[in-house]
């Protein structure tokens, strides 16, 4: 579904109603994905062999099943924003703006990305505070897209254009929030942890 947003970004409004519709049948396919896998997972917690380490897994496994489908929601929401932004921008400023949803758009594909990773191969506590300064980033160049927006209103842009960009730039930010949801969610490995406890 990122792959879908990064798509219309760079396309024209005209070619962005077939990525809206794929878009929405990728939705309701996580949704149900979410639905049957968190159950399975409850099972599993709930059976006799179960041990509180175990529980304490699929806790944070259903933890990362929802925070990922938090995110195609927020994806799906964007999608349409981005519909919205593209036909009613100003076109003197649309190629400007676009340029800076794509950048920071970018921030936020990579840190899916890396996430992706961390999630089949596990991640320490190092790559932990690594990826929160990663995080930091998102929000703190969402404050300045959103500062350079009310400006750009002072001085005379177009205010429901404006109001359309900064609404995209704040679901961008919040697909950042879905994605270090699931960072908090993945356990250390169990080697880190140790050698942690032993330094």
């Amino acid at each position: 579904m990122m792959d879908y947003l990064n798509q219309g970004l760079n396309q024209n409004k005209d070619s962005l109603e077939s990525l809206a519709e794929e878009m929405n049948f990728q939705e309701e396919y996580v949704d149900e994905m979410n639905h049957e896998i968190s159950y399975f997972l409850q099972k599993c917690s709930r059976l006799p062999t179960a041990n509180h380490n175990d529980r304490n897994n699929y806790a944070n496994m259903i933890s990362v099943i929802q925070n990922l489908e938090d995110l195609s929601d927020e994806c799906c929401s964007m999608m349409h924003s981005l519909c919205k932004f593209k036909k009613e921008a100003e076109e003197a400023s649309l190629e400007n703006q676009t340029k800076e949803l794509i950048e920071y758009f970018n921030q936020v594909h990579i840190f899916y990305e890396q996430t992706c990773t961390y999630i089949a191969l596990g991640l320490s506590e190092i790559d932990k505070v690594l990826l929160s300064d990663v995080e930091d980033k998102i929000d703190r160049t969402k404050r300045e897209l959103k500062k350079a927006s009310r400006k750009r209103i002072e001085n005379g842009s177009n205010v429901k254009a404006e109001l359309n960009y900064m609404d995209l730039v704040r679901k961008i930010e919040k697909a950042g929030d879905c994605i270090f949801g699931v960072i908090q969610a993945i356990q250390p490995n169990p080697g880190d942890s140790l050698l942690a406890a032993g330094s």
